[in-house]
Parts: structure tokens; sequence; C-alpha cells
């Protein structure tokens, strides 16, 4: 009954749409012969766009109108009358137009109707593509992300990603080898579940790699994809720097920091592979089997989303040090990267250089901000100040060159790009941080375009000055507390350690306020403060003649009238 109401909701709220009008002339011409194309064109017309639709259905769910198994595409009906009347008429519906419909189940998670109608093109004698199946992986990996009880939370995902390993193996058998945006579902999926088995056979039936062993052959050599497609059940795929990404995004959701630490660094840093086998033991001539000489090491490009992902885990679980690390690394191949492209500005044309994809932005150093805060840690809030000083003033002096420049290659680009960033040093300790401006982001290019990267410096410029601002007020509250906590324990006589005494030692109190600089912000201090802002209003209204003794006689002889 609730789906039936939520259908009825449904054509209520799209009974004066464009969608329904067009559907329901089309349904009216009934009996009326009519060319393939118009009822292709109905089908693609007779549904909102996916986002729509996406929304729609993610509402139901909110509201609790549709139960989580009987959940499907509010326009399936129309698709399948259209297909019938395709077929009645004596015509073939294309592969195009089963995507189509794909499209439309992957956006709503109704991985049920995706695959009956995968099975209904198997049927019609079309072959599934690359694309049909990332249509079905990407209708699981978008249920699999959806709300469901917990009872049977664990059962559903079970059962979608034994579904995903059954499309991967479909695939194999029938010579089809996954694409780039299968096995990044694919990842998706396995987000979902703690399976380093599962994982692990994923990782050897795409990638033909061991995640125990990923600098050497697998041990199963049964199980290594050979490169020729005459006698190999799946073609090895090369480790691209995204399934590099959603690996390390995996592992470290899963809280598997040191496999994540070892997969970046074997991937990252691959080791060559001998062309033949090491003689210093000639016994062992015989173990150099066949399978090496055919294996492939992987290797991967990491980007600043590779070292944003491994800093953001290393900080969630407790080890601030490796983030550090990695932030101090990423900062280094920023400088020599930069370095490089100014080389490279001055000896090739601009058609062949690459766009750079390492840089320090916001979410390098935001999470290692946000631990030093929650734990209080003073010596790695100076760092990060430091660190966004570093960066914002290599940024600064990398904006300056290519503004210089670009006039040089493109005389368009003098209005292409917007005003200067914020300078990376104000001359006062206390002036207000800059606020990131709202700039419009520029088209990407493959190769290097210097507007677009003039765009990445302004805004990584201002992200980070305001990081640094953020983390001086951070640093100055942190610093007040633990002295007020330090001094809290010097007046009740305890002692507490000096470095000049390399020791712990009883210290009095005046002499620790005095040490310390510590002002402490009690009652007196606040009325103080109150005073002489009551002073400064008083001087404003009654002149530059004001005396503030006259003025407490004064208030003082009115209260006692």
């Amino acid at each position: 009954m609730l789906e039936k109401e939520a259908m009825r909701n449904w054509d209520a709220d799209f009974a004066y749409s464009e969608h329904t009008k067009i559907y329901e002339q089309y349904d009216g011409l009934k009996g009326t012969p009519l060319p393939l194309e118009f009822h292709q064109a109905v089908l693609r017309t007779c549904t909102p766009p996916h986002n729509n639709v996406r929304a729609y259905t993610a509402r139901l769910l909110q509201e609790e109108k549709v139960r989580w198994h009987k959940l499907n595409h509010p326009c399936e009906t129309r698709f399948r009358k259209i297909l019938e009347n395709i077929i009645g008429a004596g015509f073939k519906p294309s592969i195009e137009d089963y995507h189509f419909i794909l499209s439309h189940f992957a956006a709503v998670g109704h991985y049920k109707g995706a695959r009956k109608y995968m099975r209904r093109m198997g049927e019609m004698g079309l072959e599934p593509t690359r694309e049909t199946f990332g249509f079905f992986l990407e209708a699981i990996a978008h249920r699999i992300s959806l709300p469901t009880p917990s009872p049977s939370r664990s059962i559903v995902t079970r059962g979608l990603i034994t579904m995903t390993f059954q499309t991967l193996r479909e695939m194999a058998n029938r010579r089809i080898p996954p694409s780039a945006k299968n096995l990044d579902l694919a990842f998706r999926i396995l987000n979902h579940v703690h399976d380093l088995e599962g994982l692990a056979k994923f990782l050897k039936l795409s990638y033909g790699m061991d995640l125990s062993y990923l600098d050497s052959p697998p041990i199963d050599a049964a199980s290594v994809p050979s490169t020729s497609t005459a006698d190999s059940s799946l073609e090895v795929q090369p480790f691209s720097t995204s399934a590099l990404n959603s690996l390390l995004e995996t592992l470290g959701r899963w809280g598997q920091i040191s496999k994540m630490v070892y997969v970046f660094e074997t991937l990252t840093n691959p080791l060559p592979i001998p062309s033949k086998p090491d003689n210093t033991f000639d016994d062992d001539d015989d173990d150099f089997s066949p399978v090496q000489q055919k294996w492939k090491r992987h290797s991967a490009e990491p980007n600043t989303t590779s070292f944003n992902t491994l800093i953001k885990h290393c900080v969630a679980h407790g080890y601030p040090a490796l983030a550090k690390h990695y932030a101090a690394q990423l900062m280094h191949q920023e400088h020599v990267s930069t370095t490089r492209l100014q080389k490279d500005l001055k000896q090739k044309p601009l058609s062949e250089i690459e766009s750079p994809h390492l840089a320090v932005n916001f979410g390098t150093l935001r999470p290692i901000e946000g631990f030093a805060n929650r734990s209080h840690n003073v010596e790695l809030l100076r760092w990060v100040i430091r660190a966004c000083k570093l960066s914002v003033r290599r940024k600064y002096r990398s904006w300056t060159y290519y503004d210089q420049i670009k006039s040089m290659y493109d005389p368009q680009l003098e209005t292409s790009t917007s005003d200067a960033p914020v300078t990376p040093e104000s001359s006062s300790s206390f002036a207000t941080p800059p606020i990131p401006p709202s700039l419009p982001k520029p088209p990407r290019s493959p190769t290097f375009h210097i507007p677009t990267h003039l765009w990445v410096l302004k805004h990584d410029i201002a992200s980070l000055s305001g990081l640094k601002w953020d983390t001086r007020n951070i640093l100055s509250s942190t610093i007040a507390k633990n002295k007020a906590r330090l001094g809290r324990r010097v007046r009740r006589g305890k002692d507490v350690y000096m470095r000049d005494k390399a020791d712990r030692v009883e210290v009095n109190p005046r002499a620790w306020k005095k040490k310390v600089n510590f002002r402490e912000n009690g009652r007196k201090v606040k009325q103080k403060q109150q005073q002489r802002q009551q002073q400064r209003q008083k001087k404003k209204y009654l002149g530059k003649n004001f005396d503030p003794a006259i003025a407490d006689i004064g208030s003082s002889r009115a209260s006692e009238a």
C-alpha cells in the first residue's frame, strides 16, 4: 500500500510535467504504426533527469513511504511498455536503448531491474559491453550506500558483494576487460565491508597482484592473468592513480594503517625487475619460473589526493608523526615539481608540458591542525603554522612568476585571470585574516594551462592563509589554557617541570607569573576592562576635555542624591 501511495504521489507531482504529457500523448497513439525513432525519442523523454529521480527516491526512503527491499524506478512501467511496443512493431531495441534504462536504474540503485534488463538484452541477441556492466556495478554501488535496517544490513551487503564478484567473473568469461570506472566502482562496493580476503581476491582477479607481496608475482601462478588474450581469462589492467587512491581509501577506512603505508610505498617506489635471475646461487636457477618472466610489476604515480588520503587516515587512527612525514614529503615534491615545471617552460612549448598533480592545499594540513587542537599539542600547532607560511610563500612566488609570463604565451591571458592574491605575510600580527574569495572555476585541461594554474594557486593561497590565522588563534588559546592549568599547580604548592632546571621543582607564584608572562583573566581584569570601555564611551560623547576623575565624582554624587 505504501508503494502504491508513493506512486500516486509521483504521478501527482509530475501530472503537469512535460515528461508525463509526452508519455500520455504517446500512449494515446496505440495501434498507430510509428517509426523506431519515434519510440526511442519517447523513451528518452518520458522520465525526468537522473538527478531528479534519485532525489525523489531518496526522499521516499527517508520518509519511509517505500520499503528498502522494494525500491525501484518510478518510471519502470513506462520503460517496459515502450520496449514492448518496439518489439510488437517488429523492431529491435538497440543497445543504446537498454543503456539508457540501465543508467536510470543505476541512478536509484535498482540493481534487480538492471539485472533483469541485462538478461533481456541477451534474449534479444545483444552482447553486453563494458558500459553495460558499468551501469550494473553503479547500481550496486548506489544501493549499498543507501540506509538498510541493521538486522538485514550484513546480509544485503554480503549479497551485493557476491554479486559484484560474479559480475567480474562474467566479464572475464566473456573476454571483456574491465575499465577503470568498473574497477573504481568495485572498490566503492568493497569499502562497505571489512573483508581483506575479498579485497585480495579482487586485486588478484583484476590486476594480477598479491596484496601481501606487491613487489613479487602472486604465489598462485594459475591466478595470474596473461597479457595475451588467446589463453587468458582476463587481461591484466594497469594500476592507475585512481585505483591507488581507491585502495588507500579502502584500507584507511578499515583501519589497516600499516597495510596502507606498505601499499603506498611499494606502488609509488617500485623496484626494477631483473631481466635474468641472480647467478650467485647456480643451484636455484630452476626456481625462476616463466610466470616471473611474464609478470610486470605494478606502479602508480601519486597525486595530491593520495597524500591527503594518507594524512587523513593516519591522523584519524592516532599516527600524527606519519601524517607529518607525508605532509613534509608532499611539500618537498611540490617544490621539486614547481622547479621542474618552470624549467620546462623555458625549454618546451606549452602544449608539451603536463599540468602538475602534486600540491599542498587546505585538505593536507587541516587534519593535522584538528588533531593538534584536540590533543592540545603546542609543538604540532607551531609546525602547522610554519608549514602554512612556507607553502603560502612558495605559492605566492609561483603566482608572481606565472602572472608575469602569461602574456608571453597568449596576449588574451591578460584578461582571463583575476586580481592578485593576498600577500603571504602581513606587517602586523593582529591584522584581520584574509577571507577566501569565491572564485569561478576554470575548465580543466590535461596539459599545462596558465589561467587554471593561477586560479589553483590563488585558491590555495587564500585557504592556507585562513588556516594559518585559525591555527594562530588556537595556539594562543592552548598556551593560555596550559599556563592557567600549570598556574593552579604552582599556587597549590605542587612542582612543575622547568626547562632551565631540567627537573620538576616548586616555583614561587610571583616568579612563575613573571617567568611565563602569565596574566590572569580574572574578575579584577574584567572590571578594569569595563571601566576603560566606559571611559572611552564617555570621552566620545562628552568631548576631548573630558576628565575621568570629575566624571566619577559627578556620578558618585548623583548616586548619593
